[in-house]
């Protein structure tokens, strides 16, 4: 299986992590999630049991909806996300050794 990289392109942090995992040699099969949304299916599959890790706490509407003082369930979260795909944190890197969220050059060059 080919690493996927789920991103928006453009996200400055998203085109950083392509090319660090270009650089480190690690080919990915790129999804932006933008021009083509996530679906509850692909979410169920990407989002561990406690989504906390996975919501971008910088998005407006995250601050909007004051999900800060919550915590959802994976079905809240998703449900959400499937209405607005700014509130998952990006970029995400599905990799068969680990999924890594955001931009982490140390854990691209642990893969």
């Amino acid at each position: 299986m080919k690493p996927v990289l789920w991103m928006k392109s453009s996200c400055t942090t998203c085109r950083k992590a392509k090319a660090k995992l270009s650089e480190l040699g690690i080919e990915v099969v790129v999804r932006d999630y933008f021009k083509l949304a996530l679906n509850a299916q692909e979410l169920e599959v990407l989002l561990p049991a406690d989504p906390t890790s996975m919501l971008g706490a910088r998005s407006p509407r995250y601050k909007e909806l004051g999900l800060q003082d919550r915590r959802l369930t994976k079905a809240e979260a998703i449900e959400l996300i499937v209405q607005d795909n700014n509130l998952l944190k990006r970029p995400i890197l599905v990799h068969p050794r680990g999924t890594v969220i955001g931009f982490e050059p140390v854990a691209y060059g642990n893969l």
